[in-house]
């Protein structure tokens, strides 16, 4: 096709009544979402959330796309027979919360309530939070050598059980495991306190896939309900 050509009114016309059918009727883009390939699926949602949906402060093109999510979480769990496979697997669902997510009103979000939290860990140069017990020994038996110690506790080629059995090693992961519980549970305190701040949208896919799970597996304990809910929350 020639690089200078540019539709005439007509095709304009057309072009704009197709865009505007697309954007209007969320059915065919979440259609098109299941159809097209995961190596496709990013540069979609790219043109889908960041111009056919583009302004993302705009309380109509808002509720088109959350819409649009609607209907294919719906789709998503008709589809997935096994509750342990519910929005874990790379799949366009997947994909578009991460894409979701990452639009202006997440990142502010991030900024505005978490973002002070997240320093404050960045900013300890002395944290130290490994708790693979593997590591620990590895880390451990590092520092005896450097000091001139012996590693008679510690031989090499331990497997992961036997890490996790040292003393020693269990003694520097314990307060590793009570720092990373004082953090997350910072965070947490952080969260709630400002829940009125989080987008909409997000609320509303949280609220999504739990009607959807509730639905689908009415048997499902709550902690399984909230875990799938804490997976898009804090993972996407």
């Amino acid at each position: 096709m020639n690089n200078d050509y540019y539709p005439d009114s007509e095709h304009t016309q057309l072009y704009g009544n197709l865009f505007f059918l697309l954007q209007t009727e969320p059915r065919h883009i979440a259609t098109l979402t299941r159809l097209v390939t995961l190596s496709e699926i990013d540069t979609l949602l790219q043109t889908v959330m960041f111009t056919l949906y583009g302004n993302q402060y705009e309380s109509r093109e808002e509720h088109l796309l959350l819409t649009m999510f609607q209907l294919v979480l719906a789709a998503q769990f008709e589809t997935t027979h096994e509750f342990s496979n519910l929005l874990r697997q790379n799949t366009p669902v997947s994909r578009m919360m991460n894409t979701y997510t990452s639009r202006g009103p997440g990142q502010v979000y991030l900024k505005n309530v978490v973002s002070s939290e997240i320093a404050r860990v960045i900013e300890n140069k002395t944290l130290n939070l490994e708790i693979n017990p593997l590591k620990v020994y590895e880390e451990l038996r590092q520092e005896r050598m450097d000091r001139g110690l012996p590693t008679d506790e510690f031989p090499m080629g331990v497997t992961t059980e036997e890490a996790t059995c040292n003393a020693l090693v269990r003694a520097a992961v314990q307060p590793r495991l009570d720092e990373l519980t004082r953090i997350a549970n910072r965070f947490l305190d952080t969260i709630i306190a400002h829940r009125d701040d989080t987008p909409y949208g997000i609320r509303w896919i949280c609220k999504q896939i739990r009607s959807l799970t509730k639905r689908r597996y009415p048997d499902a304990p709550e902690s399984a309900v909230c875990s799938l809910i804490g997976g898009f929350f804090f993972l996407r």
